[in-house]
């Protein structure tokens, strides 16, 4: 029988409670970012990463230094240089050497010193830590635990043909409150409802149409994540896959702008994968597949560049929700921003605080996705701190048959 929303994982653990503080936090030396630390992470869409360029980049509290090659090889080092302990992020991409701003010292791709300018002797003594680094679906994702790499891909690529569209939307809120936006399926009903993108734009049919989701709901582990199916009103059978540590597969409605212009087909395969740069803030990442060939892929591109413009011109998600909830302004004052969506999502998540207080919430029946990831986490975690393996969740598998809602 498959599990339902209300059981709980399949092996006991430490009740929830215990974990409060490990679901959001990152640090190496915490139980919750050793978990984290288990898994790759995306910490940059390929395209935002051009040859000889460098960027400084944070990933679970941890500070790095990500560049690409002039040969267009990505590598992820130390944040210093070891000599006077300066940024390296703002010095200089020699072939597939970085070599420091401030005295000159260069490091290979393997991190080691290859040359000091003003020293004499030899440098096979001095080296700096590197990651291990890989790209796949438009983004750059990185390993930064200290056991074996796991398997790559973190997940399987899309099926099919189409155009692969990345974006990454910064969040000033802990990673997990937004990992649990997605398994509350609920929230769509009110969240979004002034952006009108998900599901009937108006009258009491909108209502009935998310309690009939939420209510045929059913979770079920599997070897690579957790199946949520349910029925949308009118039949159609549809399935999302969710991942630990803070990863889902599902088909969402086309974003704001691209909406608007009838951008692509309304729905798409995406994943969403929310990283955690530190315990206060976040990254989500989104990679999708929009099936269309030939012209269609290159007028969509066109569009997809036009959107793109559009948002780099205008305040961010994160900028405006500062200003929605200090009541400078309302979501109202915003909703022709071409990823209106983020910015309710960025209102109502923020909006729970930087960090949660989990302990003075009011869950009800509809939580029971909340209730059963809180619960899965929490086995991980026990198993985690009691020094036993976490499941070896599978990384090749194939999107369960969905029928896609008109």
């Amino acid at each position: 029988m498959p599990d339902t929303a209300v059981q709980e994982p399949r092996v006991r653990s430490r009740p929830p409670q215990e974990f409060y503080d490990a679901f959001y936090q990152t640090g190496p030396d915490t139980l919750g970012g050793k978990y984290q630390r288990l898994f790759w992470h995306p910490i940059a869409t390929s395209e935002s990463l051009l040859p000889g360029k460098t960027r400084p980049v944070k990933l679970l509290s941890e500070k790095f230094t990500l560049y690409r090659g002039e040969t267009g090889e990505v590598h992820l080092t130390e944040f210093h240089c070891p000599h006077r302990r300066t940024q390296l992020s703002v010095g200089y991409v020699e072939g597939d050497a970085i070599r420091c701003l401030y005295h000159g010292w260069k490091f290979g791709p393997d991190g080691g010193c290859v040359e000091r300018p003003a020293e004499p002797g030899s440098h096979s003594h001095v080296k700096i830590k590197t990651y291990p680094v890989k790209e796949f679906l438009g983004l750059v994702f990185a390993y930064i635990g200290d056991g074996p790499e796991p398997a790559f891909p973190p997940f399987p690529a899309f099926e099919g043909e189409g155009v692969v569209a990345v974006e990454e939307e910064y969040f000033e809120c802990n990673h997990f409150q937004s990992f649990e936006n997605d398994w509350d399926l609920y929230h769509a009903d009110w969240t979004h409802k002034m952006g009108e993108i998900h599901g009937p734009t108006s009258g009491p049919g909108r209502h009935n149409f998310y309690l009939s989701m939420l209510r045929s709901s059913v979770y079920q582990e599997t070897d690579f994540g957790v199946t949520r199916t349910l029925e949308v009103p009118g039949g159609i059978k549809n399935i999302s896959v969710l991942m630990l540590p803070s990863m889902v597969r599902l088909y969402i409605p086309t974003f704001n702008e691209e909406n608007r212009r009838g951008a692509g087909p309304q729905f798409r395969d995406t994943y969403i994968i929310h990283v955690a740069h530190d315990d206060f803030t976040h990254s989500a990442f989104l990679t999708q597949l929009v099936p269309v060939t030939g012209q269609d892929a290159e007028n969509y591109k066109r569009t997809h560049a036009e959107v793109m413009a559009i948002r780099a011109s205008r305040p961010s998600t994160a900028e405006l929700g500062r200003s929605v909830l200090a009541g400078k302004t309302t979501l109202a004052d915003h909703r022709d921003h071409p990823v209106f969506v983020a910015l309710e999502d960025t209102s109502a998540q923020v909006g729970q605080g930087v960090i949660v207080d989990r302990t003075k919430e009011m869950l009800g029946t509809s939580d029971a996705g909340i209730i059963y990831l809180r619960r899965l986490l929490a086995r991980e975690l026990t198993l985690l701190a009691d020094g036993k393996p976490t499941k070896d969740w599978s990384t090749d598998w194939k999107m369960p048959k969905t029928e896609i809602p008109r």
